[in-house]
């Protein structure tokens, strides 16, 4: 029996190919590979959106693909399994034209990948591998699922009734219970890491927008002799919120004084104001975060942001642009789905995402 490591969502490309995110990128995969080194662990099973755009792939973004995760896993030998995600498909009801098919598939002897339902044997245990189903696929997925062979199914699936990310739940695609036959389904997908039943979607990697905030990211690791399955927490971090209150802490001085500022370093960083009466401080605390070398420094003044927690260095979700939208939705009063408007409105700011600037 072995040990699989499931790891989904890595987008690479994400954010416009920005540099800030692949170096981050760089980071996680580097930990993840060292997590499998020191555990020996032989095995990984990519549940799908290796890539971010489905329209185009940067060639920097391939590159540091293909030297970060493929080419690390081809050396160690770890028998890598790849199926398609949406992300990773030019069309959206076809897997004809995709990234995988002509960037990955074929030029490795330890990697593999998979737009069809495929069953693969690791060990001699049996999984049913699941990319996104389309209308390419459609009629040997919905065999798969109705008639299974396998206990265990890993894909990457759309279904209802699932968290997305925090606040907002799906209320569109397959029901869970389709999947009843099968005694444990992981998927990728939804970032959000979250379990019904016997379905738990795995989530992300790694942090990609401020709505990952504070929202654990890493990978699992799955035991075939056990069917256990157990979350590695991701260490690394993108968006760090750092809260500055003077009169609660009249001792901020030298606080800040004997605080530690690396981990802002390479992060996006929002500094909220709860009270400010010495302005000496505050300058203190803001040149403390911009010296350690953050990407960027948001001064938040309302204080309202923040949620009921006490440390510092944590609280929830500022007012990010994915919030202020779902409060407006909330506050209308017209006769619609708010939860179809929701998705339709976060699908519009996640391809803005994805729109090339010069």
């Amino acid at each position: 029996m072995a040990k699989i490591a499931m790891v989904t969502d890595t987008h690479a490309g994400v954010r416009n190919d920005n540099p800030a995110f692949q170096l981050y990128q760089k980071k996680c995969w580097n930990w993840f590979f060292d997590y499998l080194d020191q555990n020996q662990i032989k095995h990984n099973i990519h549940l799908g959106d290796i890539y971010d755009r489905r329209k185009y792939v940067n060639f920097m973004s391939s590159k540091r693909l293909r030297e970060d995760f493929l080419e690390p896993a081809e050396e160690r030998g770890i028998d890598t399994h790849i199926i398609q995600g949406n992300h990773d498909s030019y069309y959206k009801d076809t897997h004809e034209v995709n990234a995988l098919d002509e960037l990955v598939s074929g030029r490795y002897n330890y990697i593999h990948t998979y737009s069809v339902p495929t069953i693969v044997s690791i060990d001699g245990f049996p999984i049913q591998l699941m990319p996104w189903i389309t209308e390419s696929n459609r009629d040997e997925a919905m065999e798969a699922i109705s008639k299974p062979k396998a206990s265990v199914l890993m894909g990457h699936l759309e279904l209802n009734g699932f968290t997305m990310h925090r606040g907002l739940i799906s209320d569109h695609g397959m029901d869970r219970n389709a999947f009843d036959k099968f005694d444990k389904v992981y998927s990728g997908h939804y970032h959000h890491r979250s379990t019904i039943g016997n379905v738990s979607y795995i989530g992300a990697l790694g942090e990609y927008t401020w709505h990952d905030y504070n929202d654990p990211r890493g990978f699992s690791v799955f035991d075939t002799e056990t069917s256990v399955l157990e979350f590695v927490q991701n260490p690394h971090k993108m968006f760090r919120i750092a809260k500055y209150d003077d009169v609660a802490n009249p001792e901020i001085v030298d606080k800040i004084q004997g605080t530690d500022f690396s981990k802002y370093k390479d992060t996006y960083v929002k500094l909220v104001v709860v009270n400010k009466s010495n302005p000496y401080a505050f300058d203190l605390l803001f040149d403390s975060i911009y010296k350690a070398g953050p990407i960027d420094i948001t001064v938040i003044e309302d204080p309202s942001v923040l949620l009921e927690n006490e440390d510092a260095d944590e609280i929830d979700e500022a007012e990010d642009t994915p919030t202020i939208l779902r409060k407006y939705i909330d506050g209308l009063t017209l006769p619609l789905d708010s939860g179809k408007m929701k998705h339709f409105m976060m699908d519009i700011y996640n391809e803005a995402l994805q729109v090339e600037t010069v």
